[in-house]
């Protein structure tokens, strides 16, 4: 079973990379976001940087509607924080691999699924609560 990396901490796919849920999910909805955890960590979409919310619900079969309350109500984010919450994860995990030491914070970013520098410094900072230069690299 795969886990997604949340602030340094792996997580099991049976919670959403948030800091807390908000409100329990009925049973179908809870049903739902176990799937959409579970394609998270398989398929990594948010490696696309292009990835809408009509994008993962197609992936996931079914309409944005029900998906948008999974996240909202069960992961207490918005579509784009979620996905940026494993976009942050990744690319703290690669800053942190060695593998990557030769890559700038840019490749980083743009590895990561961000399209932009700019997008990647705010959001970063806004999640990790420090830019993405402080972050100790291995040496390469």
């Amino acid at each position: 079973m795969r886990q997604l990396l949340h602030r340094g901490r792996w997580l099991s796919q049976s919670r959403c990379p948030a800091s807390h849920l908000r409100l329990p999910l009925s049973p179908e909805l809870a049903r739902f976001q176990e799937r959409l955890l579970a394609h998270m960590a398989a398929a990594q979409p948010w490696l696309e940087p292009e990835l809408s919310l009509a994008d993962l619900a197609q992936q996931l079969g079914t309409t944005p509607g029900p998906l948008s309350k999974v996240i909202n109500t069960g992961c207490g984010q918005n579509f784009n924080d979620f996905v940026n919450t494993c976009r942050v994860a990744e690319a703290r995990r690669r800053l942190a691999d060695p593998q990557f030491a030769h890559y700038s914070l840019v490749g980083v970013a743009l590895e990561s699924g961000f399209n932009s520098k700019s997008t990647f410094n705010r959001v970063f900072k806004k999640l990790a609560g420090h830019p993405p230069g402080a972050v100790a690299r291995p040496k390469s």
